[in-house]
Parts: C-alpha cells; structure tokens; sequence
C-alpha cells in the first residue's frame, strides 16, 4: 500500500499541470466562481484513491481467506495458509481483524515486528491470535501424518469435545513431540516421562489414569481425537 501511495505521489507531481488543469474543468462545473485550490483538488483525488484501493485491498483478503479456509490465490501457490494460533481454522472476527491492521502493518516502524515474533506475525496477527503456517507434507510430524486418519471406532479410549477442550494447545504439542521421538527415546526416559504426563493430563481430563501397559495407546488415541477435531474445525 505504500509502495502505491508513493508512485502515485510522483505521478500526481511528473503530471502536475495536466492534472490541475483536469481539476479545474470537473471543478467549474460545480463551483459558482470557477475557481478551484489544485492543490487541494489534487489532495482529495488522492485521498479517494488510497481510500478505494485500501477497501479494495481489505475486501481482498477478508473474503478470500474467509471462504479459502485461511488462503489467498498467492498463499494457495505459496502453500501456506493463514489459521489460528491453535491451530484451527480462522472465524469472521479473526479475518476482520488481522486485515483491518493491514493499514498499521504498513508502517515502516513495524516491519520489524515479524522479525521479532517467534511465530513470525506482523501485528494484526498478535491481535486477531492468527498465524501463517507452511502446508507442506514433510515439515509435519509423523505421529500426526500416522495419527490423523484414525477413525473413533479403532481406539481403547473415547474423548468428546468437551474433555478435548481442557487441554490447551501446550498440552497437545507436549504429547506430539513426546510420541514423534518416542522410538528414538531409550526405556526409562519413556517411562520417566510418562510418570510427568499423564498425572497432569488426567487431572484436567478429569479421568483416572489408564493402567501402565496402557499409557502411550492412552495418549495416541488422545492425540487422535483432538486432530480430528481439528480437522472438523478446519473443514
């Protein structure tokens, strides 16, 4: 946006006379005198200008990452797309938002901020708890690539959305990373690590802790239901 305001300030002045001059016919046509400020002429023709391609711009994005689930055609080439910080799918509330603060993300000052952020977000994606995320097949673990097509009925353990919902996203990451590496892990790290868990996790679940030959199916079938949770979300 600001790259276009300044080209279009440079036009405005290469064509100055051409311009004052255009405004001053359109003008007669409505001022008794015939006499009109070009300056000021030139200044409103800008202002509705940036004002068109601004609500151009928001329309844009709003209705395309509205209805794309979280993409762009760009994003969609680039595979990214934009979801909550938790990893479901945008709402209204959050496109309205994170594309509203396009107009602050512009400013020089902030174009820092993304390099700031551990999750790379320009300010409007603080705001609205957006982020952009790659799509592609490799950067997922392989506990969700092997995890995400379970069906309900081939699991031990039943969780609905209202247990799913006492975890909080640190809660599912932590039980990612430990299942990812769990082959990689040596015996007792496994069990030092379980013993830390599943205490925590019961407690919010608020279940009794599964028997000890039991505990990683616990958490696989956990990790399971909340993807496809998300996966409905998504959808």
């Amino acid at each position: 946006m600001l790259v276009v305001v300044v080209v279009l300030v440079i036009l405005v002045a290469t064509f100055e006379d051409t311009v004052a001059s255009t405004m001053n016919n359109i003008a007669k046509q409505f001022d008794a005198d015939g006499e009109v400020d070009p300056e000021s002429m030139i200044m409103v023709f800008v202002g509705v200008f940036v004002l068109i391609w601004g609500l151009s711009s928001f329309a844009y994005f709003t209705v395309a990452e509205l209805f794309w689930r979280g993409q762009t055609p760009g994003k969609r080439m680039c595979k990214i797309r934009v979801v909550k910080v938790e990893g479901f799918s945008l709402d209204p509330v959050s496109v309205f938002v994170r594309n509203i603060f396009r107009v602050a993300d512009n400013l020089p000052m902030l174009w820092i901020v993304p390099v700031l952020s551990a999750r790379g977000q320009r300010l409007g994606d603080m705001v609205a708890g957006t982020c952009v995320i790659r799509e592609d097949a490799e950067d997922l673990p392989v506990v969700r690539a092997e995890l995400s097509d379970r069906k309900s009925t081939e699991g031990t353990f039943r969780f609905d959305n209202a247990k799913l919902g006492k975890l909080v996203p640190n809660d599912y990451e932590a039980i990612e990373r430990v299942l990812d590496r769990w082959k990689s892990l040596k015996s007792e790290q496994r069990g030092s690590l379980l013993d830390k868990m599943l205490p925590s996790l019961c407690r919010k679940l608020q279940m009794e802790e599964p028997p000890l030959s039991e505990r990683v199916t616990f958490l696989e079938d956990l990790l399971a239901a909340e993807y496809r949770r998300q996966d409905r979300h998504l959808r």
